[in-house]
């Protein structure tokens, strides 16, 4: 009897263990996925349409700032180390990553690598270089965002071993977020 019992107590605890941690649920850009010891960061999936001309599409890469960009230079700051890029400079840049023409690509855009800071980033975009000027041919083709205004760029507060997820951005190559730039 005490057998019995204590195997019905056993088999009932597993059950409510798996369901609660085998239960799925969405996940919202909130909410993180800890990683002890591990390195910090977000990910998501780039949504594509309307690919340009492939002598337009230079290089495609994930950029990351404290602060919006309100000219060429601090959009490009990420060059010189001052922002965050993924894949980091030196690395094969997005469009390398994927079969074109591509409807989405997911990434991991983690500390591992690169210079993302346990921070607030206020900015985060797809940088698409559509000409040879590594310097100047630079421009946002999709900001991450959510709510009503789709280029209303959208806050993310990074910790230290946690990956936030969820943060998907929409590219729309002929519908590209304003410069915030004249």
């Amino acid at each position: 009897m005490k057998t019995s019992l204590l195997n019905a107590f056993l088999v009932t605890g597993l059950l409510v263990g798996c369901s609660v941690s085998c239960h799925k649920s969405s996940v919202s850009p909130t909410e993180s996925l800890v990683l002890p010891n591990g390195p910090f960061g977000f990910s998501g999936i780039i949504l594509f349409k309307n690919w340009p001309s492939p002598d337009s599409l230079q290089e495609l890469r994930l950029v990351a700032f404290r602060e919006p960009p309100s000219d060429t230079v601090s959009y490009l700051a990420f060059i010189v180390g001052q922002g965050a890029v993924y894949p980091p400079v030196g690395k094969p840049n997005l469009l390398l990553l994927m079969m074109l023409p591509a409807d989405s690509i997911q990434y991991s855009f983690t500390s591992e690598g690169t210079n993302l800071q346990v921070t607030t980033y206020k900015y985060i975009a797809v940088a698409w270089r559509y000409g040879p000027n590594l310097f100047t041919d630079w421009k946002p083709c999709g900001v991450y965002s959510v709510g009503p205004q789709p280029f209303a760029p959208t806050t993310v507060n990074l910790v230290s071993n946690s990956l936030t997820q969820n943060i998907n951005i929409n590219v729309d190559f002929r519908n590209p977020p304003p410069k915030l730039w004249q």
